[in-house]
């Protein structure tokens, strides 16, 4: 390992990476000594600019993203092994000018369990929408109750962002899922049992916008109903808007609401899923569409058509869990009928996003 004024490049490492990569890119990680927050976020990302100028047409590095030990870059189109060397170096020199020290490396990378990934089976998801946490104590504490919720689960803790994993036997889950939020466009915390087949998965994005799974084939309908319920009172008194819906496979966004099992496909499907994450500030007051379990707010309430048929409880000031009386029709294989659908539809009324609210 190199030592260039206390940034020391491992070399070696980070080109055997890329060669086990295939030459397709390579994730390099600074692992500061000393200091951490902000002051190396933004020297990285000083580095970053510097170091794809100084490699120009021939190498550059993505947007950063936080990892256990530091931060993390992907480098993109690094067939040109001196061109490598050449944007570390001109990396480092921003770092040492910054006042920084410490290792410059290969990211230490895991692949996700292998049953993980196979999970081919329909799951409870909760979408859970917050107003756009501050950085700062408000991420942090979001990311506290998530870690809770999910570490429910038992097994492994995994950090993704970015299609970089990571285990985490820290014990700090929490603070460094915060910290790759607050780095990152998103990021996600898994626990995985392997012994019990069971897991539970929580993708968050900066918006305020998240998905939470539970999978459990040891476990009922109405127990998964539990978790997924548990996940939506949990952000109760922070939350905007919150529902839970069947979802085939793993959920990465608010987009993948478009992949439900059919009759739950978007209310306006020719729009396509993508308003729910483009029109995060409508469902304050506004709903995508009629679901089994809903958090809504008073003026969501101010607007609906007609919810007797419906279990209303304030979970907390303002913020209403709106259930279906019959949940196992809503959870049943195949989904439920169209015409329990309709009619749910036609109870939450003007709540209904139209067409207009969506373009």
């Amino acid at each position: 390992m190199a030592n260039h004024d206390d940034v020391r490049i491992d070399l070696a490492g980070i080109l055997r990476q890329l060669e086990d990569n295939g030459y397709d890119d390579v994730r390099v990680e600074f692992a500061p000594v000393g200091t951490a927050g902000p002051a190396v976020s933004d020297a990285v990302s000083r580095g970053v600019v510097a170091a794809n100028e100084a490699a120009a047409d021939r190498v550059w590095g993505a947007a950063p993203t936080a990892t256990l030990a530091g931060v993390s870059v992907k480098l993109m189109d690094p067939y040109d092994l001196d061109a490598v060397s050449e944007w570390l170096a001109a990396f480092a020199e921003v770092l040492r000018a910054g006042g920084l020290s410490g290792d410059l490396r290969a990211t230490p990378l895991v692949g996700l369990p292998e049953w993980i990934s196979q999970i081919a089976d329909p799951m409870v998801t909760a979408y859970v929408a917050l107003a756009a946490p501050a950085p700062g104590r408000s991420t942090d504490q979001w990311c506290e109750r998530a870690v809770r919720w999910a570490s429910e689960a038992g097994g492994d803790a995994y950090l993704s962002s970015a299609g970089m994993n990571q285990v985490d036997t820290s014990g700090e889950v929490a603070a460094h899922l915060s910290s790759v939020l607050l780095a990152s466009s998103s990021a996600a915390v898994r626990y995985a049992d392997e012994g019990a087949s069971r897991a539970a998965f929580v993708h968050m994005n900066p918006n305020g916008q998240a998905v939470y799974q539970v999978y459990d084939p040891a476990a009922s309908p109405a127990a998964q109903v539990d978790r997924a319920r548990a996940a939506i009172l949990a952000e109760a008194a922070q939350a905007s808007f919150a529902f839970v819906a069947p979802t085939p496979y793993q959920v990465y966004s608010w987009d993948d609401r478009g992949r439900a099992l059919q009759p739950l496909q978007p209310l306006w499907p020719e729009i396509g899923a993508a308003v729910l994450r483009v029109h995060a500030n409508l469902w304050s007051r506004l709903v995508p569409d009629a679901h089994c379990i809903q958090l809504l707010t008073q003026e969501h309430m101010s607007l609906v058509s007609d919810l007797s048929q419906w279990s209303v409880t304030e979970v907390t000031p303002g913020r209403f869990l709106v259930e279906a009386s019959d949940l196992a029709e809503w959870l049943r294989p195949g989904g439920p009928a169209n015409s329990t659908v309709d009619k749910a539809r036609a109870d939450f009324g003007r709540a209904l996003a139209s067409p207009d609210d969506l373009r």
